[in-house]
């Protein structure tokens, strides 16, 4: 089973593909230990940029009538009150750093603005951007998935994903301040996010990786069936 999640294949070439481009980034000095960090952690927002395209395309395909601006305006609010409170929190955890740019983790304004001149953060943000875009054309698009979910399901998507994201972003962060924002610390970020994409990469239809969060899952209510179509969707 981990064989098919971590050994390079056709299904996590993308993945592979990111971690050693951003690693070369790192290892040319191109980019900042902490643009690494808060480059993950901006990255939170283009997927919810990119999961409004999916609700709109959702709704084109298999819509009931209803207006589906409602639905995306009510998923910008409540996405971006969660992204404010997790942004305060992340800010919180590095005003500990007496040497670091944060210095009061509500000026949410002032402290993103700092975020935006961190080395190498135009260039990770444009990167992860695009990987972003390539994903919803060739994960989402072109395997026609618009087709197996509605709006209201696709709408709650991208939470689960996020909290596992800013764990780790979190929990790397914590090297990253102790080691003053060194190489190996970014590194260590990087493979970190890495596994987690190689893992939510892995579970895809008819997986072994799949089956076994399935089974994992099963209370005897549930039929399977559903089981599969939720766990697909929180990994989107």
């Amino acid at each position: 089973m981990l064989k098919s999640v971590f050994i390079p294949n056709k299904t996590n070439a993308f993945a592979w593909g990111n971690v050693l481009f951003l690693m070369l980034l790192v290892a040319l000095g191109k980019i900042e230990a902490y643009a690494v960090l808060f480059g993950y952690f901006l990255e939170t927002i283009v997927i919810g940029v990119f999961n409004c395209f999916k609700m709109y395309t959702c709704h084109k395909h298999n819509g009931k009538g209803e207006s589906v601006m409602k639905y995306i305006l009510f998923f910008i609010v409540h996405y971006g009150f969660f992204i404010a409170v997790q942004s305060v929190f992340v800010f919180a955890f590095f005003s500990f750093d007496n040497d670091g740019f944060v210095k009061e983790p509500f000026h949410l304004i002032t402290n993103f603005k700092a975020v935006f001149q961190l080395e190498g953060m135009p260039l990770i943000l444009t990167f992860l951007t695009v990987t972003q875009l390539v994903k919803y054309i060739f994960d989402f698009l072109l395997p026609k998935k618009y087709l197996k979910y509605e709006v209201k399901e696709i709408m709650f998507k991208p939470y689960l994903r996020i909290v596992i994201q800013q764990f780790t972003v979190i929990l790397a962060g914590f090297f990253i301040i102790i080691s003053s924002g060194s190489i190996a610390a970014a590194m260590l970020l990087i493979l970190m996010r890495g596994i987690v994409d190689f893992i939510l990469v892995g579970i895809r239809e008819n997986s072994e990786i799949l089956e076994y969060f399935v089974e994992k899952s099963y209370d005897g209510k549930t039929p399977k069936s559903e089981l599969r179509k939720q766990i697909l969707l929180f990994t989107e």
